[in-house]
């Protein structure tokens, strides 16, 4: 189906009501509209099956799943840069849903979701049924007039967006759906879906586009994920799909029907273990058959990526009188351990994020620094100690992309 659809003249003047009718229900989501906007552009769409989504091709494709330590970015950047890599060279094939989600710094200069979204993260997911895509998050609404806004210009303000695919479900594939889209601040369009089964929403502006801002105007929608086709290919893709909070069972609702297709990563990075080892009642024999399924599902998944697992750095104890001050280095250094013969038996190789920084004590020496390196609750770092310690994983574990 196409942009060029064309309904009975009372079904659209009713469509057209209730879509004012129901604008102003949800708060606004603003995002500043881009200034050079092509009037009159338009675009069109299409409904495709969810194995129509193809990720953008690149060189070279990086992909890092992890907790809040990785989710801000701080780390990453500096491991690109300590292996020669500039930040505004990569771009993203997949951006979560997660416009909802506290500290998720998501590869887009702006973005934002009315009130009415509500998060759901695989982490947290119950049952054996997976439901997630690789963005590990969805986002779902049936409350009509809910907003979501996206803006592409990042890492540079030159960037545009040629063609995007949204990762959707919607239940049933004869449940009602009505969407309203708009690019770079043009008009909306109507875009029914109550007739097209789980899949993906496919809008191409005729003029790359800067912005997009999706309406739900009735049904039931959840979605997976957004993927970008830039107007200028990248020297490689970094996806960032960190979660804060995650655990690395998360992996285990994955649902192959919502994996994007081919290109696969040429490098995986698996940074978990702070949530896992923060548990009253740690239980370092469950903690192993958990990391192990969820590297076997990696492994379904992405059978020929390059693999690191990278393990907690240390983290301390707060309070004047700890009555175990070394409490969670202990436990840190044994997930370390276990990460690292696990990883093995999965071809995966392993950054020792606590011992490359100093081992147990590091977190306290590192509160201490001038400046400081971890902030005051001993288990986040500072934006410099993030970028220390993507430094130090350079050298262990240098991205090499192709030469040109």
């Amino acid at each position: 189906m196409s942009a060029g659809i064309h309904l009975p003249p009372l079904l659209a003047a009713l469509l057209a009501a209730a879509s004012l009718r129901v604008a102003h229900a949800a708060p606004d989501c603003p995002v500043p509209l881009p200034t050079e906007a092509a009037a009159g552009a338009g675009f069109a769409w299409q409904a495709l099956p969810a194995t129509a989504a193809v990720p953008a091709a690149a060189p070279y494709r990086i992909g890092v799943w992890g907790d809040s330590l990785t989710s801000a970015r701080n780390f990453v950047d500096a491991a690109l840069q300590g292996s020669g890599i500039e930040r505004t060279a990569v771009l993203p094939s997949f951006i979560q849903a997660g416009l909802r989600v506290p500290g998720l710094a998501l590869p887009l200069k702006a973005a934002c979701a009315s009130v009415g979204w509500h998060t759901a993260y695989a982490y947290r997911a119950k049952g054996d049924t997976p439901a997630f895509s690789p963005g590990l998050l969805s986002m779902e609404s049936s409350s009509p007039g809910q907003t979501l806004a996206l803006d592409f210009r990042f890492p540079r303000p030159d960037t545009r967006v040629r063609q995007l695919d949204i990762l959707y479900d919607k239940g049933a594939p004869d449940d009602s759906l009505l969407l309203a889209v708009a690019v770079d601040g043009q008009e909306e369009q109507l875009i029914p879906l109550s007739r097209t089964a789980t899949g993906v929403l496919r809008i191409a502006p005729r003029v790359p586009m800067a912005q997009l801002r999706l309406r739900l105007v009735s049904g039931h929608v959840r979605l997976h994920g957004f993927l970008p086709h830039y107007e200028g290919a990248p020297r490689a893709v970094l996806d960032i799909l960190s979660v804060p909070g995650a655990q690395v069972r998360g992996w285990q609702h994955i649902d192959a029907r919502l994996l994007p297709g081919a290109p696969a990563y040429d490098v995986l990075i698996l940074q978990y273990g702070t949530n896992e080892g923060a548990s009253p009642a740690f239980d370092p024999v469950a903690y192993a058959g958990s990391l192990r399924a969820s590297l076997a599902r990696m492994r379904q998944l992405q059978p020929h990526a390059r693999c690191i697992l990278v393990g907690p750095p240390d983290r301390g104890v707060t309070g004047a009188r700890p009555a175990d001050p070394m409490k969670y280095s202990a436990i840190h250094r044994r997930i370390a351990s276990t990460q690292k013969q696990v990883g093995a038996q999965f071809g995966c190789a392993f950054w020792d994020w606590q011992g490359a920084t100093g081992g147990a004590g590091t977190a306290l020496r590192w509160a201490r620094a001038n400046p400081p390196l971890m902030q005051p609750d001993l288990t986040h770092l500072t934006a410099q100690g993030y970028e220390v310690s993507g430094r130090l994983f350079a050298r262990s574990h240098r991205f090499n992309l192709p030469q040109h």
